[in-house]
C-alpha cells in the first residue's frame, strides 16, 4: 500500500487475507482428495464396475480411472510441495516486510 504516492508499505491485514485463502485452498483440496467418508480421488475410482464387458462402459471406466490418477497426482503434488513452497515463501516475505520500511527500494535478491 502506498501512503503518500512514493513509499510502499506493509499492510498485516492484507498478507493476513492471502495467508489464510492459501490455508483455505490446502485445506479444501486435502478435504476433497481424502473425504471423511472414506472415499479418495485416486486412480481406483471408477465410472463402471470392472468386469463391465460392454466396450463402451469399459472405456468411460478406464478412462475416468486414468483421469482421476491423473488428478491425484497433480494434487498431491499440488498439496504437498507446491503450497508448502508458496506458505514458505509467504512467511520469509513476511518477514522481509516488516524488516523493511520502504517496499519500493528492496532490492530484488536470488
Amino acid at each position: 500500500m502506498a501512503d503518500d504516492g512514493t513509499r510502499v508499505a506493509f499492510d498485516r491485514e492484507q498478507y493476513k487475507q492471502v495467508k489464510a485463502l492459501v490455508q483455505g485452498v490446502e485445506t479444501t483440496t486435502d478435504d476433497a482428495l481424502y473425504g471423511t467418508d472414506g472415499y479418495a480421488i485416486s486412480s481406483d475410482l471408477r465410472a463402471q464396475p470392472v468386469e463391465a464387458r460392454w466396450e463402451a462402459a469399459a472405456q468411460v471406466g478406464n478412462t475416468v480411472s486414468a483421469l482421476a490418477g491423473q488428478v491425484r497426482s497433480f494434487t498431491d503434488t499440488f498439496t504437498e510441495k507446491t503450497l508448502p513452497e508458496f506458505r514458505d515463501q509467504l512467511d520469509k516475505a513476511e518477514q522481509l516486510f516488516e524488516e523493511t520500511d520502504d517496499l519500493s527500494a528492496v532490492q530484488a535478491q536470488a
